[in-house]
């Protein structure tokens, strides 16, 4: 995993996945990509992948598990979209 979100305001990974849901298509907006995203309800996890990256949300008792594959040129970008998400995700766990 890139990332590790501890949980602060929710107490469970379903309100963490629920608001999740909602906040990770404007997350990707915000970087003006096209994605599809995948919601797996039972493993309580999001898959996005669009041209040259793929990232996976899940979600634990615990924290939120972030893993993001970027393309070769892609991937100078990555620090600053693990800090996006990250700062995303705070405001919802």
């Amino acid at each position: 995993m890139d990332l590790k979100v501890p949980y602060s305001n929710i107490t469970d990974k379903k309100h963490g996945f629920d608001a999740a849901k909602k906040l990770i298509p404007e997350v990707i907006a915000k970087f003006g990509v096209k994605a599809a995203t995948t919601i797996d309800e039972a493993k309580h996890t999001i898959d996005a992948k669009g041209t040259g990256f793929s990232a996976t949300i899940h979600f634990t008792e615990t924290e939120a598990l972030v893993k993001v594959d970027l393309n070769f040129l892609l991937k100078p970008l990555k620090g600053k979209i693990l800090e996006t998400i990250e700062r995303q995700l705070k405001k919802v766990v």
